[in-house]
């Protein structure tokens, strides 16, 4: 009967939390895709630079690429949705 009664309770919240992590994943889906073509006008600057001889600023664009690459900050997105989705079934397991 408690377990009912959790269920109910919790099954607005659980929902939302869903659609949240649905709506992020999207959107890190999208910017992903919008900052992989920033990579490449940051790398394009970074050989610019390098061949220009300010090779601080060519260090400065490779820097920024890496991390706007996708081994960079995408990455690092993508881990934490699938956490909090593991997180998420945990929770549902146990209301189930």
């Amino acid at each position: 009967m408690l377990k009912l009664i959790m269920k109910i309770i919790l099954t607005p919240f659980m929902l939302a939390a869903r659609l949240m992590l649905g709506l992020a994943a999207f959107i890190t889906s999208i910017a992903s895709t919008i900052i992989g073509l920033t990579v490449t006008v940051f790398l394009l600057l970074g050989v610019v630079e390098f061949t220009i001889g300010y090779w601080q600023n060519g260090i400065a664009f490779m820097v920024l690429a890496l991390l706007a690459s996708p081994i960079g900050l995408p990455v690092l997105a993508n881990f934490l949705l699938n956490r909090m989705d593991h997180i998420l079934g945990f929770f549902e397991g146990l209301l189930c």
